[in-house]
């Protein structure tokens, strides 16, 4: 028996020993899974360096900023003045970012309305109440002078500000010219984009209008105008006035997002705050700004047919002298459409001062933009004017010309029809006689009866040469009759 309990022993302590003893297991805080210890540790690994490469990459932009302490970036304020101007600039807030965006009204409920993305910006509560200024430019004047300081602080460390109003209210037109006037004192670069009203709105609106127009224009650096007739260009007039002046809206929004896209963006040719600068030195000058996209294989030449025309403005790039655009596309953007639009654009004005950039943007996929911004364009009724003196002067030189080769002409005929000297005249009789027996005509006669030859065009029709031709033939048929009557018999008593 005892024999027999001992070999159990020993059993069971072999058993024991050539079992393989579990992995002790730890769980997971808030989790039911067990998680090995081995890959535990390795996770605990991984976090460390992830942890340690984050820390080793804030160290190295650390270590970078002090190169890019002096580069500068341009800081755009986009304000809009009233209740039309305030509503522009919320439509462009909702596609642009990157940008401080304000709006700047005496009445408070429609400060209320803007959205989140849009700062409202209140002043003349003491003139107003709160409410507008109802077509009182004066009101709307008094109104802004009052906070001057208030609107000195907002526009405090701005590098360009963009002012956008509807001209022929109250706001708008009185309290524009003050902004203007303030950012012009602290030196920051001012264009204005203003809308003029309908025909339809009287004309005391559009007097309103013209006169801030003509107020505002000396205190900013370039400014736009667009009126409000010319949204039917573009838009059905069907269409209702709602859905009108938003289609308006998106379009200048496309238009501004390109262009301080073009100033913020940096591109593989770049466009700085430098260049924005050149260009806009000066004051009172007209400005076009437009934007365009186009797509597949003639893409170069529809998006500049399209950045060239803008269907908004009644002027075009005509005698502008400071031209910069800029061009965005993806990486396989090509060097031929790059030489067709810059050279498209210089040709059209080639006395001008050309900036381009270039900007390459992978979510383009085939497409390319262009942004054009061209200052001290000519005003629309001068470019009328022009238009019309070169029309005149081509129809004065085309008559000059044609009435130049009828002299010609006449000459010509005057100098062959001189009657001949006495000396001549027997051996002129006899040659007739000759060459009027076979069928001929003397060669001078010939001479008389050929067309003059000319360098240029003749401006005659078929039957005014047929006529000058055969009152040549009658007087050569009179004078050889006279030639062959005898010289005695000629003298009629």
């Amino acid at each position: 028996m005892e024999k027999k309990k001992k070999a159990r022993l020993v059993q069971s302590r072999q058993a024991r020993l050539t079992t393989r003893r579990p992995e002790k297991r730890s769980f997971v805080r808030g989790g039911k899974k067990p998680v090995a210890k081995g890959k535990r540790r390795a996770k605990k690994n991984s976090l460390a360096s992830q942890r340690s490469g984050q820390a080793r990459l804030a160290k190295s932009r650390q270590a970078a900023l002090p190169f890019f302490e002096n580069v500068h970036r341009a800081k755009i304020k986009v304000i809009g003045i009233g209740g039309g101007g305030g509503n522009i600039v919320a439509e462009i807030s909702s596609r642009v970012q990157r940008f401080d965006f304000v709006g700047a009204n005496t009445d408070s409920q429609v400060l209320r309305e803007l959205s989140r993305k849009v700062k409202s910006f209140s002043f003349g509560q003491e003139f107003t109440g709160g409410l507008g200024c109802g077509m009182d430019a004066e009101l709307g004047e008094r109104a802004a002078k009052a906070e001057k300081d208030k609107i000195k602080r907002l526009l405090e460390g701005s590098d360009v500000c963009i002012l956008l109003a509807t001209l022929g209210g109250g706001t708008g037109s009185g309290a524009t010219a003050t902004f203007a006037e303030v950012a012009q004192e602290l030196r920051i670069l001012c264009i204005g984009i203003f809308t003029l009203p309908f025909g339809f709105e009287g004309e005391r609106r559009a007097q309103i209008a013209q006169t801030a127009l003509e107020k505002i224009k000396p205190l900013v650096n370039a400014y736009v105008v667009i009126p409000n007739e010319n949204i039917f260009r573009v838009v059905d007039q069907k269409t209702p006035l709602k859905e009108a002046l938003s289609a308006v809206n998106r379009r200048l929004a496309a238009t501004l997002e390109g262009f301080m896209e073009t100033i913020a963006l940096p591109g593989l040719i770049n466009i700085d705050f430098a260049d924005v600068r050149s260009t806009l030195e000066g004051r009172g000058r007209l400005a076009f700004i437009n934007s365009a996209e186009a797509s597949g294989v003639t893409k170069a030449q529809e998006v500049v047919q399209a950045v060239l025309e803008n269907r908004l403005y009644d002027y075009t790039i005509a005698g502008a002298d400071r031209m910069l655009f800029n061009m965005t596309g993806d990486r396989n953007i090509k060097m031929q459409e790059v030489a067709h639009v810059s050279s498209a654009i210089s040709a059209y004005n080639p006395k001008a001062r050309i900036i381009f950039g270039i900007a390459c943007n992978s979510r383009a996929k085939d497409r390319l933009k262009v942004t054009l911004f061209a200052v001290g364009c000519e005003e629309p009724g001068k470019q009328k004017e022009s238009r019309r003196k070169i029309q005149s002067k081509k129809r004065s030189e085309d008559k000059g010309e044609s009435s130049s080769k009828l002299n010609g002409e006449k000459q010509e005929v005057e100098v062959s029809e001189t009657s001949p000297s006495p000396s001549q005249e027997g051996s002129r009789k006899d040659t007739v006689k000759r060459e009027g027996r076979k069928g001929k005509v003397p060669e001078q006669e010939k001479s008389v009866r050929k067309p003059p030859a000319q360098k240029g065009r003749v401006r005659r029709s078929a039957l005014d040469l047929k006529k000058a031709v055969d009152e040549e033939l009658k007087e050569l048929e009179k004078k050889e009759r006279d030639w062959d009557i005898p010289a005695f018999l000629r003298n009629k008593p």
